[in-house]
């Protein structure tokens, strides 16, 4: 039995192939079979009901398909595939979110921004006074500031964790 991920249109459906005529939709059991017509076009028998079917490549990995003149934007992949994509997708999250340190010890003298407020590259986040000099601490990157790990007031160490981006 072979399992596919496909999408159409952005909803993702899970088939799995049983046979040369059946398939499992949605938990039910399908029959269906495909007529060729030419190299990109065929006619899809799915439970009785007949649709002309064609497709076109996008890209590497997606397609339009037109269904008795209905165009859909689809997407398959094999459950390996799928299983792939979620871990890079889930890593991808995980690398999008930057933790800013404390470069020397200090005071923490003003925060500038508060947590779900975004911001862009360099702006200033939080002033910390070291050696008689106040330092503005600069966002390394736009996002939203996710979490403020310190208050005015705190001393903090080379290293402490000041604030986070996403």
């Amino acid at each position: 039995m072979n399992d596919i991920f496909v999408t159409l249109n952005d909803r993702k459906k899970e088939v799995q192939i049983i046979s040369d005529s059946k398939v499992i939709l949605d938990g039910e059991v399908n029959e269906y079979d495909l007529f060729p017509l030419d190299s990109k076009s065929f006619l899809l028998k799915f439970n009785e009901k007949v649709y002309k079917v064609s497709s076109s490549k996008i890209d590497s990995d997606k397609f339009t398909i037109m269904i008795d003149g209905i165009a859909y934007e689809a997407l398959a992949r094999t459950a390996l595939e799928e299983k792939a994509n979620a871990i890079i997708r889930q890593r991808t999250l995980i690398k999008n979110k930057t933790e800013v340190k404390a470069p020397m010890p200090g005071m923490i003298l003003k925060i500038k921004k508060s947590q779900g407020e975004k911001i862009s590259h360099g702006e200033t986040v939080i002033i910390l006074e070291a050696m008689k000099m106040e330092n503005d601490l600069r966002s390394p990157a736009a996002g939203v500031i996710k979490e403020i790990f310190v208050q005015p007031g705190n001393k903090v160490e080379k290293g402490a964790m000041l604030f986070s981006i996403e």
